[in-house]
């Protein structure tokens, strides 16, 4: 899937109803123009992800669609998104990780947001999603930039707050970590 393509996928996998709404209503919470969504529709009906039950659109092999979906995001728009890495200043920093309170439009993806919601995995790998930059990231006088960092940031392409689901799935599945890859499934069946 192109970048289009990866838009309109998340913004129909982030509602059941969503496959459902007008061109015009999918591309303006996708954020892309009504042409490319007029064709993406057709290409996702062709292949059977989308149908049409005669009163509205929805979508059939989601989970098959979710796991497509998450392949193609971290090969092709995360690597674009990345905005920089960063390390932690030192050892103690890293195992207090969960103490850090990210500053304004900031949250965490992949492993620390599992970490923090369920408990289960300890971070080796800290994705973070901003709106803006990176820069309130050296604000917490906890982390500093570092080309071999282990704190990925990454420009967020969503609008709302935290981050959603699919793309914490997302994340899971890019470490091949067995640990990883078993939150995963389960953070899947929410999705």
């Amino acid at each position: 899937m192109r970048k289009t393509e990866l838009l309109v996928v998340f913004y129909l996998l982030q509602n059941k109803e969503n496959a459902g709404g007008t061109v015009r209503e999918i591309a303006a919470g996708a954020g892309v123009s009504l042409g490319s969504v007029h064709n993406i529709m057709a290409k996702l009906t062709e292949l059977g992800y989308i149908i049409d039950n005669g009163k509205t659109k929805v979508i059939r092999k989601r989970h098959q669609l979710i796991d497509r979906w998450a392949k193609d995001y971290v090969e092709n728009l995360r690597t674009k998104n990345l905005v920089g890495r960063f390390t932690f200043l030192s050892s103690t920093v890293r195992e207090q990780w969960n103490t850090i309170i990210l500053p304004g439009t900031l949250s965490w993806g992949g492993e620390p947001a599992v970490a923090e919601q369920y408990g289960y995995i300890h971070p080796a790998r800290w994705d973070v999603y901003t709106a803006d930059n990176a820069n309130p990231l050296i604000a917490t006088a906890r982390m500093i930039p570092s080309p071999n960092g282990e704190i990925f940031v990454y420009k967020r392409f969503w609008q709302t707050d935290g981050t959603p689901p699919i793309v914490v799935y997302a994340d899971l599945l890019a470490t091949n970590d067995d640990r990883c890859m078993e939150m995963a499934e389960r953070i899947k069946t929410t999705i």
